[in-house]
């Protein structure tokens, strides 16, 4: 707008410059002069704090970038530790409930015995021998007993360690339960930063969600009018090269536009220069002789009209170099937008072995397996806790957002060298088309209410699927499938 508004003046300035000339008054030149610096100087400061407010909130964007990268690190860090705890508890549990079976099947015994022993010590002595049984009955039913009390007293050793081991598990029990409720608490404390975070990330986007509607608009159409994905991702591909090269020409288009300002600057300086000198001319002829008045002004017209002649010949030779180069600098970029990868981004195979999980969790299903409905599975499914974050496993662009048949929400990621990454599964994508991630950005969560929440990831190469596990870097947890 500003540049416009720059150009349109200097055009009109170079209209001018005879009516300057012809009235050969200084004064006015002069103030002409001031005011269209007072101009240029407030266009140029307009100018700069523009680009300064756009520095800063492009600088405060990338800081909540990679805050939320680390929140979102954070979070399943935290939900992988609630799952251990919580198979720790499950594990403690069954190890008091077993000791207890013992505990109690010991206690029936003991008391069986120690009845025995308690009727046998309330008789006497006479009373034993009054018994109707054999002298030898008796002495063998003394020797029997005899040697059945060192082994009760072992007994009731053993039952007192067992009693005091299960007040330790019981401590244990407790004791875990805290720290599993301490780290929900951490974990529910994380969501919430997450969900700031996201809202003022959401908030400094909100210019960039026109153009996000209307690119969502298309690709919304396009996944309708797609019979599967490889169609969708053939489209996707289409589109994607179309914005680069609307991006190129837009750049050349800028640039040019520039170089013709700066042209249309310089030719209305020569001209005003020129208007200048003709009318300090104009003015030394004057006080000469009257006689020679009526000649030199003419003569300074005439050099005047030469002069803008010359500045519009100049001006417009200008105009078609530009133009030239806008041209070319388009074709060009045409020619070199289907080979170049993305401005400022990764090569996706420099991340081979290093991405993060998009979410923490099992691998329940592998790439290659053969699942219950007899189809051949073409990526992995992770089976994650309720509500769990699912994260960028590299850098790249959000290809499509939305419902797709057959996934439910789906979120493609466009990477380098021909890649995608597909996200099935969530409950909630908080990502737009046409977003630019970093790896480990939050874009989705998974189900709250869901009996087992599963996320279906699929890595895809020039539209053909490509086994995932060997890009990701290993868990702490056993993968197992």
């Amino acid at each position: 707008m500003a540049l416009g508004s720059l150009a349109v003046g200097a055009m009109a300035l170079m209209a001018a410059s005879p009516v300057l000339a012809q009235a050969a008054d200084p004064a006015a030149a002069d103030r002409r002069l001031r005011e269209l610096e007072d101009q240029l100087k407030r266009s140029r400061a307009e100018h700069d704090e523009i680009k300064r407010k756009a520095r800063e909130i492009s600088d405060e964007l990338a800081q909540i970038r990679t805050d939320m990268v680390a929140a979102a690190r954070a979070a399943q860090e935290s939900e992988e530790l609630l799952s251990e705890l919580e198979t720790q508890l499950e594990d403690l549990k069954a190890l008091e409930a077993d000791k207890g079976d013992t505990l109690r099947r010991r206690s029936e015994q003991m008391t069986g015995v120690l009845t025995a022993l308690q009727r046998l010590a309330w008789r006497p002595t006479e009373a034993l021998v009054a018994q109707p049984q054999s002298p030898a009955d008796t002495v063998r039913s003394a020797i029997l007993l005899r040697a059945a009390v060192p082994q009760i007293e072992r007994s009731v050793q053993d039952l007192r360690s067992e009693i005091d081991m299960m007040a330790r598990l019981r401590a244990d029990v407790i004791d875990q339960k805290k720290r599993i409720a301490s780290t929900a608490t951490r974990l529910e404390g994380e969501h919430g930063r997450l969900k700031d975070l996201w809202l003022r990330k959401s908030g400094l986007q909100t210019v960039a969600l026109a153009q996000s509607d209307a690119a969502e608009r298309r690709l919304r159409n396009l996944a309708g009018e797609a019979e599967d994905l490889r169609d969708l991702l053939t489209r996707l591909e289409v589109e994607r090269q179309r914005r680069l090269e609307e991006s190129a020409a837009k750049a050349a288009a800028e640039k040019a536009a520039r170089e013709a300002e700066l042209a249309a600057r310089k030719a209305a300086r020569e001209a005003e220069i020129a208007a200048e000198k003709a009318a300090r001319e104009a003015e030394i002829a004057t006080k000469k002789a009257e006689k020679d008045r009526k000649d030199r002004e003419m003569a300074d017209a005439k050099l005047a009209r030469e002069a803008e002649v010359k500045a519009q010949a100049d001006a417009r030779e200008k105009e078609l170099v530009a133009q030239k180069a806008i041209r070319a600098a388009e074709s060009a970029a045409r020619e070199a937008a289907a080979s170049r990868p993305m401005p400022n981004e990764r090569l996706f195979s420099q991340g081979q072995g290093h991405m993060p999980f998009p979410a923490r969790g099992k691998v329940v299903s592998r790439y290659g397996q053969t699942n219950d409905v007899g189809v051949v599975n073409k990526g992995i499914s992770i089976a994650t806790r309720k509500n769990a974050q699912v994260i960028a496993p590299y850098d790249g662009q959000v290809a499509f957002a939305g419902p797709f048949r057959g996934y439910g929400l789906l979120l493609i990621i466009e990477h380098s060298e021909g890649y995608h990454t597909l996200l099935a599964g969530m409950a909630r994508i908080d990502a737009t088309v046409g977003q630019r991630l970093l790896a480990g950005e939050p874009v989705g969560l998974m189900g709250q209410d869901e009996a087992k929440p599963t996320l279906y990831v699929e890595l895809r190469r020039n539209g053909q699927p490509v086994n995932p596990l060997p890009w990701l870097t290993a868990q702490k947890s056993k993968v197992s499938g």
